[in-house]
């Protein structure tokens, strides 16, 4: 395999290892991978995220990379302070689509003469119709319509008009902008597998691939369930993306009535909450009788995770790859959640992990784990297993970056 010489990074945001104000850390963690092979790198950035000057010394400095910052359109700062962002309305595509690349910028990324030009975002991925004849790869992750398509399909999501027209006019703005961006000479790569083909069914002309997310972090551990509780981790924060399921499966466990299941979680769990606005469902199952903690930080999420044996993800809807939940993986908990939660990590139901599909369904899981802890114990460490051999950030950045560039003309 050739070594590659350079990569320029064009990206909205500026890359940090926490993720910090932006979309995701993916960029940042995919650099560390292919800076061990020895590839220079240099980021052009809009900065959205509003990295302060020293901190992007700092991440400069550790990563061995330049980054150079790119002027935000004036007249979408003017939007912003004067609070004028329902003009989007009148915009055919989302409002991220329109920053530019200034001309000098354009120019000096061909001067780098790179081996690959690299876009981080759906939303600036026409931003590669200047670097035809190069090899072109926009990171996308995620396929935006395909999360509006869905959403569209959740009752929480169509309960008035006001909403339905919210998601229906967010989906008709991302579709137009993947059909409009599509280009033969790029790859548009992916961490959901239905994020690629839906957007290869409405823009045929440009390359897809899907790989899956890359780990970020982990840290080797025995895997021994706490006894004689078992605690259970809800991670993350609460928000549009978990709210339904979440009522539901709260809702059953504190009900006056609940099924004798319930009792056993009652007696055989501590579940913890770690992650920001969680405090309404904390108090409401502590008052239902289960032992409840809540933080809302982890400076070490780490050593939080591990201090726990099982997580539990259950989201309504989203797209690609839930981050926390492949570090809960990594990290030794087993995973129980929903299809949204587990799509595309390389795990499987009975084997690696738990999907359930109902609160009901997910009570009894939870009821039955106690009387069988070696089982879930092996089936955690065969998830742990199959991440560390599928997600591993080297072997993916090997296959983002190379590939034929013959083909790019």
């Amino acid at each position: 395999m050739d070594s590659l010489q350079k990569i320029v990074l064009i990206s909205l945001s500026t890359p940090t290892y926490n993720n910090v104000r932006a979309a995701s850390a993916l960029p940042y963690h995919l650099i560390r991978a292919q800076r061990g092979e020895g590839t220079a790198f240099v980021v052009y950035s809009f900065n959205i995220n509003e990295i302060a000057p020293d901190e992007i010394k700092q991440i400069e400095a550790t990563l061995g990379i330049t980054i150079r910052l790119l002027p935000r359109p004036r007249w979408m700062l003017f939007m912003m302070r004067l609070r004028l962002l329902l003009l989007r309305v009148f915009l055919r595509y989302p409002l991220a689509s329109y920053y530019r690349l200034p001309l000098a910028a354009t120019q000096a990324v061909k001067a780098e003469k790179p081996d690959v030009v690299w876009i981080y975002g759906e939303e600036i991925a026409g931003l590669a119709r200047w670097f035809s004849g190069m090899g072109c790869v926009v990171t996308m992750p995620d396929c935006e319509s395909l999360f509006y398509y869905r959403l569209l399909g959740k009752t929480f999501a169509t309960r008035n008009l006001f909403q339905i027209l919210k998601s229906s006019f967010a989906y008709h703005q991302y579709l137009s902008l993947e059909r409009h961006i599509c280009l033969p000479h790029v790859r548009y790569h992916f961490v959901g597998q239905a994020d690629a083909s839906f957007f290869q069914s409405h823009a045929e002309h440009g390359e897809t691939l899907f790989l899956r997310h890359p780990l970020y972090d982990y840290k080797g551990k025995p895997i021994a369930f706490h006894q004689p509780r078992i605690k259970l981790l809800i991670a993350g924060r609460n928000d549009f993306y978990m709210a339904e399921e979440v009522q539901k499966v709260i809702a059953l466990l504190a009900a006056r009535n609940a099924e004798a299941e319930v009792g056993a979680i009652k007696v055989h769990y501590d579940i913890a909450f770690l992650g920001k606005g969680w405090e309404r469902e904390a108090e409401t199952l502590q008052h239902a009788g289960f032992v409840v903690s809540h933080q809302n930080f982890a400076e070490d999420y780490i050593e939080a995770l591990q201090a726990h044996d099982i997580q539990l993800t259950p989201i309504a809807v989203g797209t690609g790859t839930k981050g926390k939940v492949l570090d809960a993986i990594a990290n030794g908990l087993l995973a129980v959640g929903t299809l949204g939660a587990l799509e595309n990590i390389a795990v499987e139901h009975g084997k690696s992990c738990l999907l359930y599909h109902s609160p009901h369904e997910l009570v009894t899981m939870l009821a039955t784990i106690p009387q069988h802890v070696s089982d879930y114990e092996r089936m955690a460490e065969a998830g742990r297993e199959q991440v560390l051999a599928h997600h591993q950030c080297l072997a993916i950045v090997h296959k983002l970056f190379h590939w034929d560039l013959s083909s790019a003309e």
